[in-house]
C-alpha cells in the first residue's frame, strides 16, 4: 500500500515537472533576442545597430543583447469582389422607392422606357440610395460615370433627379442601339456599349452576366406588381 503511495506521488511529482519544462520551453521559445552593437564615431556621435560594421571611422564600445517580442499575425483582408461592386443595404428600399417614384415615371414617359425597367436597374445599382458611389466612381441612384453623366448633360450627377434623368436616358439609348433587345441593353449599361458588340451580346464576364439576369428578374417582378 505505501509502496503504490508513493509511485502516485512521484508520477504527480514527474506530470508537475514536466509540465513546468514544457511551459517553460514554450515561453523561451516564443522569446527570441538580438545583439546590438553600440559605435563611436569618429568626430563624434553614436550610432547603435543590430550589424557589425568594419567600416574604419567606427569604434565599437559596448555590445549586449536584448529581447525581441514576436509580433502578433495580422489577418489578411479578403481582396474578393474589391474592385468592382460595393456591398448595398436594401433596408428600407421601400420608402426610398415611393420618394423617387413620380420622378422615375417622368423621365420614364420621357424616353420611353419601361418603369418597371428603370426600377429593375436603380433596385441592383444602388437599392435606391442616391449617396451610393462605387469603387470606380460610378454615383447616385443610377451609378452614373462622370463621363456617362456629361454625355448625358448631366451637370449634377449626385442630384437624384438628374441621375435618373441621365441613367433612363442612358438605357433608351442603349435600347435603340440594340433593337430593344433588353438584355443587350443591359449588359451595355454595365460592361459599354462596345464589349456587346465586340462579343455580339452578353460579355462572358462573370459580373455582367448575373447583372443582366438579376435586374432581368426584378423587371419581371416590378412589371408583374405595377398597377
Amino acid at each position: 500500500m505505501r509502496k503504490t503511495v508513493r509511485q502516485c506521488y512521484l508520477v504527480s511529482f514527474l506530470f508537475i515537472v514536466g509540465f513546468f519544462l514544457f511551459g517553460s520551453a514554450q515561453i523561451y521559445a516564443a522569446v527570441s533576442y538580438k545583439t546590438v552593437y553600440v559605435y563611436e564615431k569618429v568626430g563624434g556621435g553614436h550610432l547603435m545597430t543590430s550589424k557589425r560594421i568594419k567600416k574604419k571611422g567606427y569604434s565599437l564600445i559596448k555590445k549586449y543583447k536584448t529581447r525581441v517580442t514576436p509580433k502578433a499575425k495580422s489577418k489578411k483582408k479578403s481582396s474578393k469582389k474589391s474592385s468592382k461592386k460595393r456591398s448595398l443595404s436594401c433596408r428600407g428600399m421601400s420608402a426610398r422607392v415611393n420618394k423617387h417614384r413620380r420622378t422615375i415615371q417622368v423621365y420614364s414617359r420621357v424616353y420611353g422606357v419601361e418603369e418597371a425597367l428603370v426600377h429593375a436597374i436603380i433596385k441592383n445599382e444602388s437599392c435606391y440610395q442616391k449617396k451610393a458611389k462605387s469603387p470606380v466612381g460610378a454615383i447616385g441612384l443610377m451609378q452614373l460615370m462622370p463621363g456617362t453623366a456629361k454625355d448625358m448633360k448631366i451637370s449634377n450627377p449626385w442630384d437624384p433627379e438628374q441621375n435618373i434623368q441621365g441613367g433612363v436616358k442612358y438605357i433608351s439609348q442603349m435600347l435603340s442601339q440594340f433593337k430593344g433587345n433588353k438584355k443587350h441593353a443591359l449588359a451595355a449599361y454595365n460592361a459599354g456599349p462596345g464589349k456587346v458588340r465586340r462579343y455580339k451580346g452578353i460579355p462572358p464576364y462573370r459580373e455582367t452576366r448575373g447583372y443582366v439576369k438579376k435586374v432581368m428578374a426584378d423587371y419581371h417582378r416590378f412589371k408583374k406588381n405595377s398597377p
